[in-house]
């Protein structure tokens, strides 16, 4: 294992003058000369790359087939907890897999047989990239004595405990095996690799989300030269799996936002039935949910007709539904982070569709017939949405119920009296009472744009996806709720997307040789018999 200097990283970090540091989230940009676009093999890159960005040459080592690197970045302009610049360490580990065989490791790579490279020549090295959650370099990183406690490199001075060459062995493969790094990726020298960890705000970063670490994955892989990159989609968003998630609400897995394809299915599952299985289960109709003939309304139904009541736009089928409510989501989150900023509110405005299907007469009708159920409420009693639109319900038609209902509050029912409305984050549902008051005079009472009430909070609204997602997607709790009609058809499609976790980018790296020197001869090798490169 080469480790630059057993000096602290903080300490070396404040010998750099931090500003030459590239940023890690423009790094590698256009205007750089470092390697903007591979010309040539990735083991070729990759030690130029070393070279030219390592922060001190490797000195000789007691385990030559581990190899170690650090690259530090600045993180744009954040600031540290101590005053100084936010800096990231990028460890860069060459691990030579022949040698290795002798700690019971094999050549062989797992991942390259689960994704289908088996059929690729073995590599006798492999490079790993690994930036780790405490900030930390795993070089600069003190091993701990399994005696006392106490930072131990290479005695203890506690206990007096001596590290032994086995004990380093195993402990910087534990360093290589962990699961909390905020990036972890690996690459053959034959320019092949897996991406096998990548934890954002909620896996531990402070100051990186995930989306920051795979744009700077996915610019260092291009400028590498890499090949090809497999990863495995196990991610968990609010705790819901993200690859069921994104497919219902995009359309393809989350690393399909940097062109991620499907890879590999199980069960001999192809692309199309991939492709089949998230356009059958994002297209399934709402309205087949709230169909229920005489039985009574579920809270599942309930949350539906909500969300289609306060959403501007019509909400059809599953995809609309969750697409609506993770926006909700993403929005609450960026008001909570802007804490000096007035509360939220979304401004609503009518469509022109509502002119189409209803008069003003009818709107008149309906609202009047709401006003006259809320003045005889006694006292300061709040009547529920449902309880509201049951009232009325014979009055006109669902769609119209629903947008009268999501204009209600600030209307004038009666002299010194208007609507109130709020949302009660126990039965997740709106409420609604007059109060006295009157309307504002610029308030245009039939086709306006008024300001309607908060939405619920991040929380709740965590709770409801949770919920949604637990009856209408997730193939194990979906049964229950889904029609009988669609059932079949529903579980299988998400079956499917929960079993394929392959995905894997092309990165065409021959596309730059083209363009070096177009007289000389290139070779470029797509496949060989097994054997060592």
């Amino acid at each position: 294992m080469v480790v630059n200097g057993r000096t602290p990283m903080k300490r070396v970090i404040k010998r750099r003058v931090t500003a030459d540091l590239k940023d890690l989230l423009t790094f590698p940009t256009a205007s750089d000369a470092d390697f903007p676009v591979a010309v040539g093999p990735f083991r070729t890159c990759v030690r130029g790359f070393l070279s030219k960005h390592a922060l001190l040459p490797p000195p000789s080592s007691l385990f030559p087939h581990l190899l170690t690197w650090q690259v530090l970045y600045r993180v744009g302009n954040l600031v540290s907890e101590d005053g100084g610049p936010s800096v990231v360490c990028l460890d860069v580990v060459e691990e030579d897999v022949a040698r290795s065989r002798s700690r019971s490791r094999s050549v062989y790579c797992d991942q390259c047989r689960v994704v289908g490279w088996s059929s690729n020549p073995v590599s006798a090295k492999r490079y790993h990239f690994i930036i780790k959650s405490d900030g930390n370099s795993i070089a600069g990183y003190s091993k701990m004595c399994a005696g006392c406690g106490d930072a131990l490199m290479p005695r203890c001075k506690s206990c007096n405990h001596v590290m032994t060459t086995e004990d380093v062995e195993d402990w910087m493969y534990q360093q290589l095996e962990n699961t909390t790094h905020l990036l972890h990726g690996v690459i053959h020298a034959n320019g092949y690799g897996h991406l096998l960890r990548v934890n954002g705000r909620e896996g531990g970063s402070r100051v990186l989300s995930g989306c920051h670490i795979m744009n700077f994955w996915d610019r260092l892989c291009r400028m590498l030269g890499v090949r090809k990159v497999s990863v495995m989609d196990v991610s968990k968003k609010h705790g819901l799996e993200l690859r069921l998630l994104h497919a219902i609400t995009k359309g393809h897995a989350w690393y399909g936002d940097w062109d991620y394809e499907f890879g590999a299915g199980s069960f001999a599952l192809t692309h199309d039935d991939y492709r089949m299985a998230v356009e059958d289960l994002s297209s399934l109709p709402l309205s087949m949910f709230l169909s229920q003939g005489r039985k009574p309304r579920t809270h599942l139904q309930d949350l539906i007709s909500f969300y289609q009541s306060i959403s501007e736009r019509e909400l059809v089928n599953i995809r609309d539904l969750f697409c609506f409510l993770t926006s909700l989501i993403h929005s609450a989150h960026k008001c909570s982070l802007r804490s000096d900023d007035p509360p939220c509110k979304k401004l609503k405005t009518c469509e022109s569709r509502v002119l189409c299907s209803w008069t003003m007469n009818d709107i008149a009708r309906v609202e009047e017939a709401m006003f006259k159920v809320l003045r005889a409420v006694s006292g300061s009693t709040w009547v529920s949405w449902r309880a509201l639109r049951g009232a009325v319900c014979k009055v006109g038609s669902p769609e119209l119920l629903d947008y009268c209902l999501k204009e209600l509050k600030g209307k004038q029912a009666s002299l010194g009296m208007v609507v109130n409305a709020r949302y009660i984050s126990d039965s997740g549902v709106m409420e609604y009472r007059l109060e006295p008051g009157s309307a504002p005079l610029n308030t245009n009472t039939t086709l306006n744009s008024t300001l309607i009430t908060e939405y619920p909070s991040d929380e709740h609204l965590l709770q409801d996806l949770r919920y949604l997602y637990e009856c209408m997607v997730h193939p194990e709790t979906m049964v229950s709720h889904v029609p009988s009609t669609k059932q079949d058809l529903a579980v299988s499609a998400a079956s499917t997307l929960c079993d394929c976790k392959q995905f894997v980018k092309d990165f065409h790296p021959e596309n730059n040789f083209s363009a070096s020197e177009s007289k000389a001869i290139q070779l470029f090798c797509a496949s060989g018999p097994c054997g060592t490169i």
